[in-house]
């Protein structure tokens, strides 16, 4: 019996299949992808959410050994506004004063903390001013670049304190000044020269913000969270967190974007008029830590008369209670 010979043809896809195959692909990649973004970005917002609680805890790491806060800026003159209160070097940030209690010795060694005469970023705060310092960045924002202003570098972060309804206006003494000036006077919890104690919140520790979020353009002659100056560490509550009124700062370190607007409201020192608003790069709100140590995440449709009387260290009439929203 003579077999025959058969011959089989392998069969491949066809392009009509092909481009089905690549279509359900693509929406799957599409399902999946805002899926993946919202995963990594609540794991930011948890790092920032730590980051928070580590300066909290500094904060009160402070107070426990000092037994009172740190101020937002110091003046570095007893002047009468700086009298009983530490002397410490002029323009002095707040965070510089943390350094020994979040694992920042080596940073806080640099500065020298008895010259109490002339500018932190040109004497006493030099050799610190223009270095940053990772537990100040937010990873859900871009890592801000130094700022710069002539031959000076400032490093800047995304958290500032909270200074209550702006503008702040520098210390007393210099022209155009009112006396006393806006930056020393009680507001917010931290001002020039505030060295307040947690016994002066008589508002609560839960129902008052220390520290919030701002948004820092990557553009290095932005002056938006600067760490060692007066210009830049603090911020304030006159709109609620996220919004697009433009923020009021110096002509020369203003440098707006779509999130983050401003305009040059001075030029020189001797004219400040500084308001920031808080702002952040997660959807919808910022992280704040308040000052029982805790962080809470505020929505930006919350009601501008609590956001405002958030701020205060005082009792305000009419404060919602932090629980109910």
């Amino acid at each position: 019996m003579k077999r025959g010979i058969h011959f089989f043809r392998a069969r491949g896809f066809t392009l009509v299949e092909l481009l089905v195959v690549i279509a359900i692909i693509g929406i799957l990649i599409a399902l999946l992808l805002p899926a993946v973004q919202a995963a990594r970005e609540a794991a930011r917002r948890s790092q920032c959410t730590n980051n928070l609680k580590q300066l909290g805890l500094a904060m009160h790491l402070h107070h426990d050994t000092k037994k009172m806060l740190p101020p937002g800026v110091t003046s570095g003159r007893n002047d009468g506004t700086a009298k009983d209160k530490p002397l410490s070097p002029h323009q002095c940030g707040w965070s510089a004063f943390l350094f020994p209690f979040i694992e920042q010795s080596a940073l806080d060694s640099l500065i020298d903390w008895t010259a109490v005469n002339g500018d932190f970023y040109s004497v006493a705060g030099k050799n610190v001013c223009g270095l940053p310092v990772p537990l100040f960045f937010c990873p859900s924002d871009t890592t801000p670049p130094p700022n710069t202003l002539g031959t000076l570098l400032f490093a800047r972060g995304n958290y500032v304190a909270n200074n209550g309804i702006g503008p702040s206006i520098e210390h007393r003494g210099g022209p155009g000044h009112t006396a006393p000036a806006y930056m020393e006077r009680p507001g917010g919890v931290f001002y020039i020269n505030s060295w307040l104690k947690f016994a002066d919140i008589k508002d609560g520790t839960s129902q008052t913000v220390m520290i919030s979020e701002i948004r820092c353009p990557k553009d290095p002659r932005d002056g938006r969270g600067i760490m060692h100056y007066q210009e830049g560490p603090l911020y304030h509550h006159n709109y609620t967190p996220n919004s697009l009124v433009p923020d009021e700062i110096r002509e020369a370190w203003c440098f707006t974007t779509p999130k983050a607007p401003c305009i040059g409201a001075f030029t020189m020192w001797n004219e400040i008029k500084y308001i920031a608003t808080a702002r952040s790069s997660h959807p919808g709100g910022v992280n704040v830590l308040l000052g029982d140590g805790s962080v809470r995440f505020i929505g930006e449709t919350i009601a501008l008369n609590t956001w405002q009387a958030l701020s205060s260290p005082e009792l305000v009439e009419g404060e919602v209670p932090i629980g109910d929203y």
